[in-house]
């Protein structure tokens, strides 16, 4: 009789421990904020939205030409190689993603290092899209092997500006 009892608690002990220590499954699929546009109906805010001043000029260009050749160089090294250049870290809002802020270039040799960029800028789109998820760089990424420029919407604390360059031959 006690050999069986401490079989089943023995058991017990091991049916616990099985379901506390297995895979943990989410019983929904994760939302992202454009999921959710398409779902929820959010009441409009009062008000006008905010608008931000332009940034003063900078250390660097905000506008001119880069080659096609110079940029397929980058695109060909693949988005690894370019991440490898800088450090960043996602930017929240009241918890929702913005975009993301520049820590530091880490590579002076970087095509970065000559624009109008600084720690603490908040890239939140490439020609119009935004880069929360890696899908949407695959997707921008691909997008600029044809694209006739290149253009960054940034935050700079309060203020916005717009680096935007041509691509010539």
């Amino acid at each position: 009789m006690r050999r069986l009892v401490s079989l089943a608690l023995l058991a017990a002990a091991l049916v616990f421990a099985a379901t506390a220590c297995g895979p943990k499954v989410r019983p929904t699929p994760i939302k992202y904020d454009e999921d959710l546009a398409a779902t929820t109906r959010v009441a409009p805010v009062a008000g006008a939205p905010v608008q931000r001043p332009v940034a003063p000029p900078g250390k660097g260009l905000r506008t001119g030409t880069v080659t096609r050749a110079r940029l397929a160089a980058v695109l060909d090294a693949g988005p690894g190689a370019f991440l490898r250049q800088l450090e960043v870290a996602p930017k929240l809002t009241a918890d929702r993603f913005v975009g993301w802020q520049l820590v530091q270039l880490v590579d002076r040799a970087s095509p970065l290092f000559d624009l109008d960029v600084v720690p603490g800028d908040v890239l939140l789109a490439v020609n119009g899209s935004p880069l929360a998820r890696p899908d949407q760089l695959q997707t921008v990424w691909d997008g600029l092997r044809t694209a006739t420029h290149v253009s960054a919407e940034i935050w700079r604390g309060d203020a916005r500006l717009t680096l935007d360059f041509t691509v010539v031959n």
